[in-house]
């Protein structure tokens, strides 16, 4: 059976190290790493002619919302500009091309609470640089896919996905690593934003399977959201984090933690993925439980060389 040639972009990031390995045990897929800057048009011309994918997974991304609250242009060229130069470049090399574009939840922004969760077809209303970034270019992904006879697009919306192996900046190892820290010193204060926001949390494994089934199933044009269908507040997931520590640590507001136009609530439907054959194995607790664990050991080991 001949194999479909696969490429990724972004494939060195967290998500990258997750997906790469799911998609090496499809014995029909060739995978490729995309080689280069997405921004560049050359380099873009160079890996898309060179490897002529059947399917696109697009992950690259500055993803990181207080850097893009800070650098509103660098996100906009490498998250719009840079997924327009696969679009275009892919309608014009003239063959068959099925694109997974990896959009994010933030898209929603501020919507009427009463109406959660949130689905699909809801109107999108960003409230940050990174957010609207994702939103322009999802406007080009269904342009393309509505008008290109070569280029199919699904979009993919996850939402927040954590797992070993996320920066350290980002909320969950964040915890994790304020509260270890503070458990080997002795400290009893942790520096946190605001607690009450409540988000849709999925084990990073379950957003992957999510991609590979759009990349199966996915109809070109639509959105689908990818989640565990859950809110759960920061609170919540700070003090399970907390009590797997064993200590006694107290929470300290920091205002440089807390984002301005913050969405209180959140979470998704999921349904329109589950009718695709996917669902969510990963619980909570036990996600928790093994990236703080990893972290606490890996701390622990750099104590030893030290």
């Amino acid at each position: 059976m001949k194999k479909k040639h696969i490429l990724v972009t972004g494939a060195s990031g967290f998500v990258g190290s997750y997906l790469l390995p799911a998609l090496e045990s499809h014995a029909e897929f060739e995978i490729h790493c995309f080689q280069g800057d997405i921004r560049d048009r050359k380099a873009v011309t160079k890996n898309l002619e060179e490897i002529q994918p059947d399917t696109l997974i697009h992950l690259a991304a500055q993803a990181f919302v207080p850097m893009a609250i800070e650098n509103p242009w660098e996100t906009e060229e490498i998250n719009v500009g840079g997924t327009l130069n696969l679009l275009e470049t892919l309608h014009r090399l003239q063959r068959p091309c099925k694109m997974l574009y990896v959009s994010s939840a933030d898209v929603y922004g501020k919507q009427n609470l009463s109406l959660l969760p949130l689905q699909e077809s809801f109107l999108p209303n960003p409230v940050n640089p990174y957010a609207g970034s994702k939103l322009a270019a999802e406007s080009y992904c269904r342009q393309y896919a509505q008008y290109s006879p070569y280029v199919s697009v699904v979009i993919a919306r996850p939402f927040n996905h954590i797992g070993i192996g996320q920066r350290k900046e980002f909320v969950i190892p964040n915890f994790c690593w304020q509260i270890i820290e503070a458990k080997h010193s002795g400290k009893k204060n942790i520096a946190v934003g605001d607690l009450e926001p409540t988000r849709d949390f999925s084990h990073v494994e379950d957003i992957v399977n999510g991609y590979i089934t759009l990349v199966e199933k996915g109809q070109s044009g639509e959105i689908y959201n990818i989640c565990s269908g859950e809110e759960r507040s920061i609170r919540y997931m700070l003090e399970e984090l907390v009590r797997l520590s064993g200590q006694d640590i107290r929470f300290e507001v920091d205002s440089k933690r807390v984002r301005a136009s913050e969405t209180s609530k959140v979470y998704g439907d999921n349904s329109k993925l589950k009718n695709l054959g996917w669902k969510n194995k990963h619980s909570l607790s036990e996600t928790l439980k093994q990236i703080y664990n990893h972290l606490e050991s890996e701390f622990l080991k750099s104590k030893q060389t030290d």
